[in-house]
């Protein structure tokens, strides 16, 4: 009998609107042509935990520490500043803007990263870069975004509210990828 593949890679994360200062720049970021991609402005998020291949078993369990975190962590306002690449900003593979003040979504990392750890995920490797990524460069890009990144490096984006957290299951279709949501968590205010 074949086995039917029980795993779906999936992620936790915090949708961001972007601010109007963000939305401006993304505008700039889709005239640069084809090899720079923007993230579509309703799929933009700050990922705190990428579980990767996950047992259906697991679902429940990570809904429930997800549901943990309503009453652990307040609705927040987060504000934008700086832009950059990864790895370098003379060999762009990603381009985002920076995070003024990540306290509290370090906390929430900390938070997952525990709990998680608890059903067997392993620690993340690398330390936690707040950011939200923008757009994704897929060749060469025009000069002109080697101008943005270095004319906006500490550029003041505007704030935006973080109200919700989400579960997603990530599916890659034709190089792009496809997020679904399998559960939203509303925080609370306090």
């Amino acid at each position: 009998m074949m086995h039917s593949n029980k795993r779906t890679r999936t992620f936790i994360a915090v949708p961001i609107e972007p601010p109007r200062g963000l939305k401006k720049l993304m505008q700039k970021l889709e005239q640069l042509g084809s090899a720079v991609r923007p993230i579509p402005t309703d799929q933009m998020h700050i990922t705190l935990k990428f579980l990767g291949p996950t047992e259906l078993e697991d679902i429940m369990p990570i809904s429930t520490i997800l549901k943990k975190m309503r009453t652990e962590f307040p609705r927040m306002k987060l504000a934008f500043k700086g832009l950059g690449a990864f790895p370098r900003a003379d060999h762009p593979n990603v381009i985002w803007a920076g995070i003024t003040d990540p306290t509290v979504l370090t906390e929430m990392v900390n938070f997952l990263e525990r709990e998680t750890g608890k059903l067997g995920y392993p620690p993340e490797r690398k330390v936690f870069h707040p950011h939200l990524t923008l757009a994704r460069v897929k060749a060469k890009p025009p000069e002109t975004l080697f101008e943005i990144l270095r004319d906006r490096e500490n550029a003041e984006w505007g704030e935006a509210t973080v109200d919700t957290l989400k579960f997603y299951q990530s599916e890659l279709k034709a190089e792009r990828s496809h997020y679904h949501e399998m559960q939203t968590v509303k925080l609370a205010s306090r």
